[in-house]
């Protein structure tokens, strides 16, 4: 005669919770990863502090470009708010209202032109003293589309609303067509 056993459904249940939590995981942290992660490969960087930033850029035709702050760092020592949040919520809302423009040019071809805020609402931010706020990785809305394969010149300014900009680097990135 067999005996019948307990049911073995409570050790499944039990297993069944945690393997669905990592995959709500894995799904979450692959969604941020795509939204967050830049796009391409990066090929420079320039620094928009002097009065006008050029790169020369090797482009084929339906290559993307796409652009970040690698770092902005802006003083505010006299006429931000008291607290670190404070100081780095000002900051973003003068990195925000800044407009950065940045031009592709080649010969015989037409100069393309994107502008964007200089601040779309995602940044690391640190606040080591009263001094300064800096914000890193800050993923811009502005991207450029090579019309003709071969040299280009990348130019960018900024019209900055802080007054007290320390450093500020941007940086560059190409997708290929088709990637």
């Amino acid at each position: 005669m067999t005996s019948i056993g307990p049911p073995q459904t409570s050790q499944n249940s039990a297993l069944l919770i945690p393997i669905t939590i990592g995959i709500f995981v894995t799904v979450i942290a692959s969604l941020a990863a795509y939204h967050f992660w830049p796009r391409g490969h990066r090929i420079g960087t320039m620094d928009l502090r002097a009065e006008e930033s050029s790169l020369r850029v090797d482009l084929a035709a339906g290559d993307t470009l796409s652009f970040r702050f690698d770092v902005v760092t802006v003083g505010t020592a006299s006429g931000y708010p008291d607290s670190s949040r404070g100081r780095t919520n000002a900051v973003h809302d003068e990195l925000a209202a800044s407009q950065l423009t940045v031009t592709l040019a080649r010969a015989g071809v037409p100069d393309l032109s994107a502008r964007c805020g200089a601040f779309d609402g995602k940044a690391t931010t640190t606040s080591r003293s009263s001094d300064d706020v800096a914000s890193s990785g800050l993923p811009l809305r502005c991207s450029l589309v090579a019309q003709a394969t071969g040299e280009h010149t990348l130019t960018a300014r900024v019209a900055w609303m802080p007054k007290d900009v320390r450093r500020a680097t941007l940086e560059v990135r190409r997708q290929r067509a088709g990637d």
